[in-house]
C-alpha cells in the first residue's frame, strides 16, 4: 500500500449521518460511505416501508443491501489518526530550548502563548479558555516569553507598562503615581518605536564589520593558500634537490662497485692464467716424476738404460711474472679519491635541523648546521687576543698576545681596574659579536679553565662572583689531565671522553647556546649549556701554576687536516 499523504486528516472522512470520523466503514451501492451501525440503524426505521435509500443522494434500493466493512478505507483512516496524532504531539512536545507550559500536570508540553495578565505560559490545549471566553479574551497575550519576574515591578509586583525616560527604566502604573511622578514617561510601544532607529544603525554597522571580518578571512584564506602554495613549491624544489642528490650518490656507488669489480676481474684474469701454467707445468713435472719412479723399479737394464737419458732432460722452464697484490687492492689514486668522497658524504651526515632561539631575536624557528665538521665550525672562526689590563700579575703574556702562562713570579703590570687581583685569570681583549663565533685554544699544564664572562663580571677578590663559571655571569670548562668539568652559578658537571690538548668553543647566538669541543674528526661534543644573551660575552682563561693557554690561529677557510 502506497504510504499516507500527511497533508490530509482523519477529519475529511466523516460519516454523514453521525457527523463523525467514520467507525467500521462500510460503502453502500450508490459508493457513499458510513458507518456500519449509523447506515443500519437509518434503514431499520425505514425497514417497516421497505425503502431503503442513500441518507446522501438519496438514492432508494428495492432490496436492502448486504453492508460489508470497506477495510480499504478502514486502514486509510487509521492511518491518517496514526499521522494526525504524531503531528500533534510533534507540535505540542516540548525541545531542550522551548518554553513550558506552567498548567500541564505531569508531563509538560510546549508553550505556544504567554498571558502577561495571568502571568504566565499556556500549551495550545490550556491556550483554549483564553480564545473561547470572552472574559479570557481581554487579556494580553504574546509569544511565548520566559523570565516573567523580569516583566514585573519588583516593588509592586504589578506589569511593567511604562518606560520613564528620566531614569531610563522600566516602571509600572503605581511607579507613575508614586516614586516616578512628574518624571518624561512613554508607553514600551513609543519608547521602541524611537529607539529602533538607533538599533539599525548598531545591526547597519554590526553588519558592517562582520562584511569587514569575513573580507578579512577571506583574504586569510587566500593568504593560507599562499601559504601552502608557496611551501609545496619550496618542498618540491628541496625534494628535487634531493633526490637528484640520492640519486647521484646511488649512481657513484654503483660506479664504485662496478670499478672494484673490475679492478677485482682483472687482477683474478692475471692470477687464474698464472695458476694455468703452473698447473701445467706440475702435471708434466709429475708425469716425469711417476716414470722416474717406475723405472726405478725395473729390472730390465737395457730397458732402464734406454729410457733414463730423455727422462734426466728437464721439461722446459717458462718464465713465470712475479704477482704481487696491495693490500688496499685499489690504485692509490682511487683510494684517495674514494677517501674524499667519504670524507664528504660524512660531512652531509652530520648536518642537522636545530631550534633557534627567540632571545634577542623576533622570531624562533630552525637553522640548518652541521657540528661534526670542523669546517663548519671554522666557517665562524673570529680573531682573539689577551686583553693585558685584565690579566692577573702572575700571568705571563706571548706570542703577540695569544698566549697565558701561570708561575709564581709577579709581571709588573700597572694597576687597572679591569685587571683581576686575586685570581690567575684573564679575558680576551674582543667582544664577541655576530650571530655565531667560534675559536680554539691549546693547553698544557695541571689544570686549566676555558670559557666566557660577562663584562660585568667582578674583578676584585677571590669570591665566587669574580671566578670563572662560580656565578651567573660566567661559563666555563675545566681541563685537567685527569678529567674534564664544566661550571656554572657554581653548578659543577663532570665530563667523561678523553683526554684532548686542544679544545673548540663555540657560542651560537641564534640557537641560544654556547658549546665546547674537543676537536678531532668528527668533533667530539663535550657540553652545551643554553645561555642568554643579556650582556655582551668576552672569552676568558685561567690558568694553575705552571699551566698555560693559547689561542690557537684559525682560517676561515676549508681545512682538509682533521
Amino acid at each position: 500500500m502506497a504510504a499516507v499523504n500527511s497533508s490530509l486528516s482523519a477529519d475529511e472522512y466523516t460519516c454523514s449521518v453521525c457527523l463523525d470520523v467514520l467507525t467500521e466503514p462500510v460503502t453502500i451501492p450508490c459508493g457513499h460511505s458510513y458507518c456500519m451501525d449509523c447506515i443500519n440503524d437509518y434503514w431499520d426505521q425505514l425497514d417497516t416501508l421497505h425503502i431503503y435509500r442513500c441518507p446522501q443522494c438519496r438514492r432508494q434500493f428495492n432490496i436492502r443491501p448486504e453492508l460489508n466493512k470497506n477495510f480499504l478505507l478502514a486502514e486509510v483512516i487509521e492511518n491518517l489518526k496514526e499521522v494526525q496524532t504524531d503531528v500533534t504531539q510533534c507540535q505540542n512536545s516540548a525541545g531542550p530550548d522551548d518554553l513550558l507550559c506552567d498548567v500541564c500536570p505531569g508531563r509538560q508540553r510546549k508553550a505556544v502563548k504567554t498571558c502577561l495578565t495571568c502571568m504566565a505560559s499556556y500549551c495550545q490545549t490550556h491556550i483554549q479558555p483564553h480564545q473561547e471566553f470572552e472574559a479570557l479574551k481581554r487579556h494580553k497575550l504574546e509569544e511565548p516569553t520566559g523570565k516573567l519576574e523580569e516583566k514585573l515591578c519588583t516593588k509592586h509586583n504589578k506589569v511593567l507598562e511604562i518606560f520613564c525616560r528620566t531614569d531610563k527604566t522600566c516602571i509600572c502604573l503605581l511607579c507613575v503615581a508614586t516614586d516616578h511622578k512628574n518624571h518624561d514617561t512613554v508607553s514600551p510601544d513609543e519608547e521602541r518605536a524611537g529607539r529602533q532607529s538607533l538599533l539599525e544603525n548598531r545591526k547597519a554597522k554590526i553588519k558592517k564589520r562582520i562584511q569587514e571580518k569575513e573580507k578579512k578571512m577571506d583574504e586569510m584564506k587566500e593568504t593560507v593558500a599562499s601559504i601552502q602554495s608557496c611551501a609545496d613549491r619550496e618542498m618540491q624544489k628541496h625534494v628535487e634537490t634531493f633526490s637528484s642528490l640520492l640519486q647521484s650518490i646511488e649512481r657513484l656507488r654503483s660506479e664504485v662497485i662496478e670499478v672494484i669489480k673490475n679492478h677485482e676481474r682483472r687482477e683474478v684474469r692475471k692470477a687464474e692464467e698464472i695458476m694455468e701454467q703452473l698447473e701445467k707445468e706440475l702435471k708434466e713435472l709429475k708425469r716425469r716424476d711417476a716414470e722416474l719412479a717406475k723405472l726405478s723399479q725395473t729390472s730390465d737394464h737395457i730397458h732402464f738404460l734406454k729410457k733414463l737419458p730423455p727422462l734426466c732432460v728437464p721439461p722446459e722452464e717458462k718464465n713465470i711474472p712475479n704477482f704481487t697484490i696491495d693490500r688496499d687492492l685499489l690504485p692509490e689514486t682511487l683510494i684517495k679519491d674514494l677517501s674524499a668522497l667519504k670524507k664528504c658524504l660524512q660531512e652531509i651526515s652530520g648536518w642537522e635541523f636545530v631550534k633557534t632561539s627567540e632571545i634577542g631575536f623576533s622570531t624562533s624557528g630552525f637553522v640548518l648546521q652541521n657540528l661534526k665538521s670542523r669546517n663548519y665550525f671554522l666557517k665562524y672562526s673570529c680573531p682573539l687576543t689577551l686583553d693585558p689590563n685584565t690579566a692577573h700579575k702572575r700571568l705571563s703574556l706571548s706570542e703577540r698576545n695569544k698566549t697565558m702562562t701561570s708561575d709564581d713570579a709577579e709581571n709588573k703590570y700597572p694597576d687597572h681596574p679591569e685587571r683581576f687581583d686575586c685570581l690567575s685569570q684573564v679575558l680576551c681583549r674582543e667582544a664577541l659579536s655576530g650571530p655565531r663565533c667560534y675559536w680554539e685554544v691549546e693547553w698544557s699544564g695541571f689544570k686549566v679553565a676555558i670559557g666566557v664572562a660577562h663584562k660585568g663580571i667582578e674583578r676584585k677578590g677571590k669570591s665566587d662572583e669574580c671566578r670563572l663559571g662560580s656565578n651567573d655571569k660566567s661559563w666555563s670548562l675545566f681541563c685537567s689531565d685527569s678529567r674534564y668539568s664544566v661550571r656554572h652559578s657554581n653548578n659543577t658537571t663532570v665530563v667523561t671522553v678523553p683526554n684532548s690538548p686542544r679544545i673548540g668553543v663555540y657560542l651560537d647566538r641564534l640557537t641560544g647556546s654556547l658549546s665546547f669541543y674537543s676537536v678531532s674528526h668528527p668533533m667530539i661534543l663535550l657540553h652545551r649549556f643554553n645561555i642568554s644573551f643579556n650582556e655582551p660575552l668576552y672569552p676568558g682563561f685561567w690558568a694553575l701554576k705552571n699551566s698555560s693557554v693559547t689561542i690557537c690561529p684559525l682560517s676561515r677557510s676549508v681545512d682538509d687536516s682533521m
